[in-house]
């Protein structure tokens, strides 16, 4: 039994490593990064996210108030569906093997300066895997 363990230990090493930096398809290529941002108030902030071997996008206010409008524009490739619910959530189906685009955060007249957190999420919408990327919306005086 022993040495059945370390092959089914080594077999699922393997497998996890065979995808490792690996383009597309694969779960273990799932990533996401959402760039920082600066505006000053009555402004709007862009966030650029990009991502691959997603399949669903989503993103909550985390320290940005909620009265502040988060949209989505120019994803390349467009998502075949947007899920109106909180968090909003983008979808690829099939999988995307790449991703580009921006959140636009609206920052009020009357908002403080300070900096500010948005929790960028990627899935693939076919399992439990997650990542998440944190973007600093900077509010400036």
């Amino acid at each position: 039994m022993r040495t059945r363990r370390t092959v089914l230990a080594l077999s699922a090493g393997a497998l996890c490593l065979a995808g490792c930096g690996a383009p597309g398809g694969s779960n273990s290529g799932l990533t996401i990064e959402a760039a920082d941002a600066t505006a000053a108030p009555g402004e709007t902030a862009r966030i650029e996210v990009q991502a691959s071997s997603i399949g669903v996008q989503t993103w909550q206010l985390a320290d940005i108030p909620q009265s502040w409008q988060v949209t989505h524009e120019n994803f390349e490739p467009q998502p075949t569906a947007v899920r109106e619910s909180y968090p909003p959530e983008l979808v690829w189906d099939p999988v995307a093997d790449s991703v580009t685009g921006s959140l636009v955060v609206a920052v009020p007249d009357e908002a403080s300066p300070g900096e500010y957190t948005l929790a960028v999420e990627a899935g693939t919408d076919t399992s439990d895997e997650r990542v998440v990327s944190e973007a600093t919306v900077t509010v400036e005086a």
